[in-house]
């Protein structure tokens, strides 16, 4: 026999989450340094940027801030190979308002070589929880 589960009436209902309706904007690519051209010439000297395909700009939300982990260069320090952090684009989307992130100090890495993991490399953490804003308390009155 398989008893069917019935809903218990004290179920709370699901919050709304709302958030901020942010505009893309257009941002010189950090790799190629807006040229759109392979920085290192590795495949071949025509070759384009793996990061923007060609274009020499990125498409990233207005919030942002510069990627603490590679100084804006999007190029991993003392290598070749793309940030991982910003992956290559220079910048990292935030939420506003922010605060200097308590792990790695605002500097954006967590040991020499690996980009702080709360702060995702950026230096900063967002006061916002990571839900967004919610509307009401979820509870029926």
């Amino acid at each position: 026999m398989t008893a069917k589960r019935v809903p218990s009436p004290s179920k709370r209902r699901r919050r709304r989450v709302t958030l901020p309706l942010l505009k893309p904007v257009e941002v010189k690519c950090a790799f190629c340094r807006g040229k759109g051209k392979d920085p290192f010439g590795i495949m071949s000297k025509l070759s384009t940027c793996c990061i923007c395909g060609g274009k020499g700009t990125v498409t990233i939300f207005e919030s942002y801030v510069l990627c603490r982990a590679c100084s804006g260069t999007g190029v991993e320090p003392f290598s070749r190979l793309t940030c991982l952090a910003c992956r290559g684009k220079g910048v990292i989307p935030v939420d506003q308002p922010t605060e200097s992130c308590p792990v790695c100090k605002g500097t954006g890495r967590h040991t020499s070589h690996l980009y702080c993991l709360r702060c995702h490399g950026a230096g900063v953490v967002s006061l916002v929880p990571a839900g967004g804003t919610t509307e009401g308390s979820g509870e029926a009155g």
